[in-house]
C-alpha cells in the first residue's frame, strides 16, 4: 500500500481504490496509470482479501478484473453490493468480451474499461466514479471533497456530469488525449497485449445477413450475423422498426459458438454400445433413414400406430423447422402419438378460466409497461429470464414507474427494483386471495369496470352451481341465441343482459322464477372472506402492513403484473393465476392502458397451419400427457387399455433433461423402448441415450419465419450459411423419413423451406393485412398487431369469453386435458380460486422433517432451459452446476463455499460444489438449471424432482420439491 507524501494512509477516508488484479503484469500496468495522478490504493490477492477490504474501508472504488476469478461476475457483483451498497465499481474487461457483462452497465455505481484501451478509458473513468460518489455519498467530509477535487482538478472539467454512462463510454478516449493521459503511460502497448482483441479483417468483405434468436425465452431478439468468406464472425443486434424491442441478450452474442459447437453433431450416428456409454459408428444419410423408416413401421405394423411416439418441445420456435412446423405433417400422417406437453402450461390454464382465449393469450404488448403507474414482477426475474422485457422494465422505471418484486429469492430483478418483498415458496396464491378480500372489505373495487366488463351481475343458481340463463326458462334455445340473466337494481327485477339495464345489481341474493339465485360477486366475497391478512402473514410471512400496503398500491392503478412460470411449478401454481385475473378485474387493471399481466405475450395470427398439418389421414392423438408417460410405457397400457408404445422419435426437444424426474426415464422408459431416434444440433442427455441420431441444421442454416412471444412483429429468418458438416434442416429430415414411409404424397421434393412459408402465409387474414411472402423476405420484420403509438392491450374491447366479460366465477372448471385422472370432488371446488398448499414443499408436509429445503432451480442468464448448456463463452462465465444456499442453512450443516455436496431426497441426488449465497432465504436450495447429466459430479438435479401433476392443470411442478443437502 502505499502513501501520500506526508505518510496519511487517504484508505481511512471514503472513496479510494481497491485494486483486484490477479494478473501480474496487468497490475503494474495499472499501477503506472494510476501514478500519474498519484493516486493511492492497495492490493488484493483474492476473493476474500478483497471482501474484507470493502468492509474495512466503505464507500471505496473497486478497480477489478472482473473475469479473472473463478465465480460468475454476476455472483461476486451481487455479494460485494451485499458488502457496501456505496461500493463503486470500475471493471476491466477485454474488448471481446464486452457484450458479455452487458447487464453491468445498468448499473449506475459500474463503469466499464477496455483492457486495451486502460490507458485512455481508465482514469477518465474514475474521475465519473469519484463525481457519482460525491453525489451519491453524503457522508464525504467537506475536506475530503476538497481533497478529492484537488488530485482530479483538469480531469473533471473534461467529461460533462450530462453524459449518460454510455455517452461516457464513447466520449472518455477524446477527454483522455485532451488530459495528457496517453503520453504519460509508457506501457500502453502492454496493456493492448493483455487482453484478446478482434480477428484481423479478413480479405473478403463483411456482409450482414438478418437473422432471430429462436430460443423459448419467448424473447425473439432480432440479429444480424456478421459472415465473412463463408463462414459467421460474430452476431450483433439488428434494429426493430419500434426501437425498445431492440437488443440482444449474452446467449445471442454467443451464437456463433452454439454455431460452431465442438459438441455438434455432425453426421448421422448409430449406437454400438449400451445406451448412454456414448459410443457411436457413423452411417451415411441413406442407411440412417432406411433403418429408421422401416423400424417405424415393422413397430406400427406390429403393435398399431401407437406405439410411435413423435415428441417434440420448444427448442425451436420456428414455423417451418420447429415445434409447430411440419413435424406435425408427419405425426398425423402416420396416426401416431404425440405427447401432450405437462410444463409452463399451469400460469395459462389459470388465466384463461377468467379471460378467456386459452394458455397462451393473456399477456399485454411489452411496451404498455411504459403507461403503468407499478409493475409488480411477481414470481419472475425478467433480468435473467427475458432481458429485453427488463429493458423496458427498466424504462419505466426510468419514468417514474414503482417496480415492486415479489420472489422467494432475492434475485437480480429484486436487487433492481425499488421494492422488494420476499415470500414463502408457493404461498403466492395465499396473497393474492388475502389481497383480494381486503380491497372488498374496504371498497377499493371498480365498480364500474364491474358491472360493464366482468360477469359481477350474472346470477348463479344455488341449486346446481350454474349461471342462469334464458335456456333455463325457455328449452330449446340454441347456445347463440342464449343470454345471461342480471338483477336490474332500478326496476327490481331479473331482466337478460342483452335488454340493456341501466342499472345491475353485483351483489344480492335473489329469487327468479323460483329459483334461488346469487350474482357471482356475491359468492366470490363470502369464499375470500376466509383468506385474512393475518392469517396470509402467517403462511407467506409477509407482515400484515405489508399486504396491505401492496394490496392499496396494486389498486392505485395502472398497474401491471408482470408473472411468466415460476409460480406454475409449484401444484398449486394455476389457483395463483385464476386468483390473480379475478384480482384485476374487479379493480379494472385489465384491458385498459397501463394496466394486466405482462411477461408472455403472443400474438393470434391467421397463420395457415391447417395447410401444413392436415392430412387425409388419421390425426395423432396428442392426448397423453408427459407426466404419465413413464407409466404407460411402464406397463404398456393406459389405464385399463392395451397401449403399448415401441419407439421414439424426438425433435426440437430435451426430454430426458427437462421432464421432471429424470430417473424414470433409466427405470421405466428406456428398457422399454426399443427404438429410439433423436434430431438435434449436438448431444444432448436425450442424444447420449438415443439408438440414432441425426445432426440437425442450426438456426442460421435455414429458412424460416417466427413469430414473436414478446413483441408484435413477425420476422423472417434468412438462411446465413449451408447447413455445415452432413447436417439438414428439420423438414428436409421429416420429408425424408416420411418419403421412405411411402407418404410421398405428403411430402413432395419441390417443398423445401421457403415453399413451406409460403403456405403458411396464405391465408385470408394476412391478405387483409397486407402480408405476404415477398414483403416479408424484403423487409424481414413486419409488425403485424398494433403500432408504438397504439401497442395491443389484451382485452381492450373484449375477453374471450362466451358473455365477452371477464369471469369471476368458472361455471364449468375442466382439465386442461383429460387422461382419466379421478376428478371426485374437485369440480365443484375449482369454481373459485382457493388456497391449497404445495403437495410437498410446504412445512406441514409429512417429508419436511427429512427433507427441510424447498429445492428450486432458477433461469440462469447463461442459459435458456438446457439451451447453451456448453458453450464456451458462456461456460466461461458459469462453469459449473453449483448448490445455492443459506448462510444459516449452510452454517447449521458445516458446509463452505467451494465444497462439495450431495442434493438428496427418496427420488435421487446431485453431487455438485456448494455456494454459500446471500440470495437465498433460508429454507431453500438453488441449484440453477439447464445442466446436463454429465456436467455433474454425480447425479443430476433433475433427478430430484417428481411427477405428480395437479389433476386440473396437469403440468409438472418441478418447485414442488423438498430436499436435504450434506458434504460428501
Amino acid at each position: 500500500m502505499r502513501q501520500t507524501n506526508n505518510g496519511v494512509n487517504r484508505l481511512a477516508s471514503k472513496g479510494n481504490i481497491i485494486l483486484a488484479v490477479p494478473n501480474t503484469w496487468l497490475q503494474l500496468s495499472v499501477i503506472d496509470i494510476l501514478s500519474t495522478l498519484k493516486e493511492q490504493y492497495i492490493c488484493v490477492k483474492n476473493l476474500q482479501e478483497m471482501y474484507q477490504k470493502i468492509r474495512d474501508y466503505p464507500g471505496s472504488i473497486l478497480l477489478i478484473d472482473i473475469l479473472s476469478f473463478e465465480r460468475s461476475y454476476w455472483d461476486i457483483i451481487e455479494c460485494l453490493k451485499k458488502e457496501d451498497p456505496d461500493l463503486s465499481l470500475v471493471c476491466l474487461i477485454s474488448k471481446d468480451k464486452l457484450a458479455y457483462v452487458h447487464s453491468l452497465e445498468e448499473d449506475d455505481a459500474c463503469y466499464l474499461v477496455e483492457k486495451e484501451k486502460a490507458d485512455q478509458m481508465l482514469l477518465p473513468a474514475l474521475t465519473r466514479a469519484r463525481e457519482d460518489q460525491q453525489k451519491r455519498l453524503p457522508t464525504l467530509n467537506k475536506k475530503e471533497v476538497i481533497t478529492l477535487e484537488k488530485d482530479y482538478k483538469g480531469f473533471s472539467n473534461g467529461i460533462s456530469t450530462n453524459l449518460s454512462r454510455r455517452s461516457f463510454l464513447k466520449a472518455s478516449a477524446v477527454t483522455a488525449v485532451a488530459s495528457g493521459v496517453i503520453a504519460s503511460n509508457p506501457l500502453a502497448t502492454g496493456m493492448k497485449a493483455l487482453a484478446v482483441g478482434e480477428s484481423p479483417v479478413a480479405g473478403n468483405e463483411e456482409k450482414l445477413v438478418s437473422s432471430v434468436c429462436r430460443s423459448n425465452c419467448f424473447q425473439c431478439c432480432r440479429l444480424y450475423a456478421h459472415v465473412r468468406d463463408g463462414k459467421i464472425t460474430k452476431t450483433t443486434p439488428a434494429a426493430y422498426p419500434d426501437e425498445i424491442y431492440t437488443g440482444c441478450c449474452l446467449r445471442g452474442l454467443s451464437l456463433v459458438q452454439r454455431t460452431y459447437s465442438p459438441t455438434r453433431i455432425k453426421y448421422p450416428m448409430r449406437r454400438i454400445g449400451e445406451r448412454g456409454a456414448d459410443k457411436w459408428e457413423r452411417i451415411s444419410w441413406d442407411e440412417a433413414i432406411n433403418e429408421i423408416s422401416k423400424k417405424f413401421m415393422a413397430i406400427q405394423s406390429q403393435y398399431g400406430p401407437q406405439a410411435l411416439v413423435v415428441d417434440t418441445g420448444s427448442g425451436n420456435y420456428g414455423l417451418v423447422h420447429g415445434i409447430q412446423g411440419v413435424v406435425t405433417r408427419l405425426a398425423n400422417s402416420i396416426g401416431c402419438t404425440r405427447l401432450n406437453i405437462c410444463y409452463d402450461q399451469a400460469t395459462g390454464y389459470g388465466a384463461d378460466r377468467v379471460i378467456g382465449g386459452g394458455i397462451w393469450l393473456w399477456g399485454n404488448e411489452p411496451r404498455t409497461m411504459l403507461d403503468s403507474k407499478t409493475i409488480i414482477v411477481w414470481g419472475s426475474n425478467p433480468i435473467n429470464a427475458q432481458p429485453q422485457n427488463w429493458r423496458i422494465i427498466k424504462e419505466a422505471k426510468n419514468k417514474g414507474v414503482k417496480v415492486i418484486t415479489i420472489d422467494p429469492i432475492y434475485s437480480a430483478t429484486a436487487n433492481k427494483s425499488d421494492e422488494y418483498i420476499p415470500i414463502v415458496p408457493g404461498s403466492d396464491t395465499m396473497l393474492a386471495l388475502a389481497m383480494m378480500n381486503y380491497m372488498i372489505e374496504h371498497d377499493l373495487l371498480n365498480v364500474d369496470f364491474m358491472k360493464r366488463r366482468s360477469t359481477a351481475p350474472f346470477l348463479v343458481r344455488k341449486d346446481n352451481g350454474k349461471i342462469l340463463r334464458k335456456s333455463d326458462f325457455l328449452p330449446g334455445i340454441d347456445a347463440a341465441g342464449d343470454d345471461f340473466y342480471v338483477w336490474d337494481s332500478i326496476a327490481n327485477k331479473p331482466v337478460l343482459l342483452k335488454e340493456g339495464p341501466e342499472d345491475v345489481a353485483i351483489e344480492g341474493s335473489f329469487l327468479v322464477n323460483n329459483v334461488e339465485v346469487d350474482t357471482t360477486f356475491t359468492l366470490l366475497k363470502k369464499h375470500v372472506q376466509q383468506y385474512t391478512l393475518e392469517e396470509a402473514s402467517k403462511l407467506t410471512s409477509i407482515p400484515v402492513e405489508k399486504i396491505e400496503y401492496l394490496a392499496r398500491t396494486y389498486v392505485d392503478g395502472p398497474t401491471t403484473i408482470y408473472t411468466n412460470y415460476g409460480i406454475n411449478h409449484y401444484l398449486n401454481g394455476h389457483l395463483w393465476s385464476f386468483a390473480a385475473f379475478i384480482m384485476a378485474s374487479l379493480t379494472g387493471n385489465i384491458g385498459v392502458k397501463g394496466a394486466g399481466f405482462a411477461g408472455l405475450y403472443v400474438l393470434h395470427m391467421p397463420v395457415n397451419f391447417a395447410a401444413v398439418y392436415v392430412t387425409n389421414r388419421k390425426m395423432a392423438n396428442n392426448t397423453l400427457p408427459q407426466a404419465i408417460f413413464h407409466e404407460v410405457v411402464k406397463d404398456q397400457k393406459w389405464g385399463e387399455k392395451p397401449y403399448p408404445i415401441k419407439a421414439i422419435f424426438t425433435m426440437n426437444s430435451n426430454s430426458m433433461s427437462n421432464f421432471a424426474q429424470q430417473n424414470v426415464w433409466f427405470d421405466d422408459i428406456l428398457p422399454n423402448i426399443d427404438f429410439k431416434v433423436v434430431v438435434d444440433t449436438e448431444f444432448t442427455d436425450n442424444a447420449r441415450y438415443a439408438d440414432i441420431v441425426l445432426p440437425a441444421a442450426f438456426w442460421f442454416e435455414v429458412n424460416d419465419l417466427r413469430v414473436s412471444y414478446n413483441n408484435p412483429y413477425m420476422l423472417y429468418q434468412e438462411k446465413v450459411i449451408e447447413p455445415l458438416y452432413e447436417s439438414k434442416p428439420d423438414a428436409e429430415i421429416i420429408a425424408l423419413i416420411g418419403r421412405k414411409m411411402g407418404l410421398g404424397q405428403f411430402f413432395p421434393e419441390s417443398m423445401v423451406d421457403t415453399e413451406w412459408i409460403k403456405v403458411l402465409l396464405d391465408s385470408d387474414g394476412f391478405r387483409r393485412m397486407n402480408v405476404t411472402y415477398d414483403r416479408i423476405v424484403a423487409e424481414k420484420v413486419i409488425r403485424v398487431q398494433g403500432s408504438a403509438e397504439k401497442p395491443f392491450i389484451r382485452g381492450e374491447h373484449f375477453f374471450n369469453t362466451p358473455s365477452g366479460r371477464a369471469q369471476l366465477y368458472c361455471e364449468n372448471p375442466l382439465p386442461r386435458v383429460n387422461f382419466g385422472q379421478d376428478l371426485t370432488g374437485i369440480i365443484e371446488k375449482e369454481r373459485l380460486p382457493y388456497f391449497r398448499p404445495p403437495a410437498e414443499a410446504w412445512k406441514d408436509s409429512p417429508l419436511f422433517a427429512k427433507y427441510p429445503l424447498v429445492f428450486l432451480q432458477e433461469l440462469s442468464r447463461f442459459r435458456t432451459h438446457s439451451q447453451w448448456y456448453n458453450t464456451p463463452m458462456l461456460r466461461e462465465l458459469d462453469p459449473e452446476p453449483l448448490a445455492k444456499m443459506s448462510r444459516e442453512d449452510a452454517k447449521a450443516r458445516g458446509i463452505k463455499t467451494g465444497d462439495i455436496v450431495e442434493v438428496f431426497n427418496d427420488r435421487g441426488r446431485a453431487v455438485v460444489k456448494a455456494e454459500v449465497n446471500d440470495s437465498i432465504s433460508t429454507g431453500i436450495l438453488s441449484i440453477p438449471k439447464g445442466w446436463q447429466r454429465e456436467q455433474f459430479i454425480d447425479g443430476c438435479f433433475q433427478e430430484l424432482t417428481n411427477t405428480e401433476v395437479d389433476p386440473m392443470s396437469v403440468n409438472f411442478a418441478y418447485f414442488d420439491c423438498l430436499v436435504d443437502v450434506r458434504k460428501v
